[in-house]
């Protein structure tokens, strides 16, 4: 195995998913294929693939009780997670012993993300 390539998510309508990922985490729309669409994170190599699903899914799971991300993604610097803490201010944000910063909030569709600090 060489590197993560793409990560899924599903999503109930596809051009409202495709508008939150530019809108509020700033990703680049890469190509629409009708049912799912691929977008970027600026600087990444790892696309996120965007399915549209009738069925009632998200990529949360839950450790105890406590839902958890499936996966997430590192911001440029504070300013940068202070941009998307006031884009999303339902987000959980909190900070670790070494000082790191981690929101973690859900996307229109119920995918639980997180954005940290280096």
């Amino acid at each position: 195995m060489r590197e993560i390539s793409h990560v899924q998510l599903p999503v109930k309508r596809l051009d409202k998913a495709i508008a939150w990922y530019e809108e509020v985490l700033g990703c680049e729309l890469a190509g629409h294929f009708g049912v799912f669409a691929v977008v970027k994170f600026k600087g990444d190599k790892v696309t996120l693939f965007l399915w549209e699903s009738a069925d009632d899914t998200t990529t949360t799971f839950r450790v105890n009780v406590e839902p958890f991300p499936a996966f997430g993604f590192q911001v440029e610097d504070g300013e940068d997670m202070d941009r998307l803490c006031k884009a999303i201010p339902e987000g959980k944000a909190t900070r670790d012993e070494e000082g790191r910063r981690f929101l973690k909030f859900f996307d229109p569709d119920g995918n639980m993300l997180v954005a940290h600090t280096e």
